[in-house]
């Protein structure tokens, strides 16, 4: 099993539009199954404007395969235009789940 965290610095003021980002993503993981303790969370302490998109998924293969396609799915576009508008950086997290 594994955990992917996506990690988004919104622009200042912009992390509710980077959160209803990660809902739609999170919809289209909903739909797709398994995946599984799907949570979004927003900054409390630290770099402010912080919002984190984090789920696990039992084959990393089939993650990447379904990642790739979003790409090419004119569906995925105000997803992936509302992190380019209202993100100014991110970066994603890859952990195996030992326990």
């Amino acid at each position: 099993m594994y955990m992917l965290r996506e990690v988004y610095t919104a622009q200042r003021g912009k992390a509710p539009e980077v959160v209803q980002a990660f809902k739609m993503l999170d919809q289209a993981l909903e739909q797709t199954g398994g995946y599984t303790n799907r949570r979004i969370y927003v900054d409390y302490a630290g770099p402010m404007d912080t919002v984190v998109y984090q789920f696990e998924m039992e084959s990393l293969d089939a993650y990447l395969s379904w990642e790739r396609a979003a790409f090419d799915n004119p569906q995925a576009k105000p997803l992936i235009d509302a992190l380019n508008t209202h993100a100014r950086s991110g970066y994603k997290e890859l952990y195996e789940v030992v326990q």
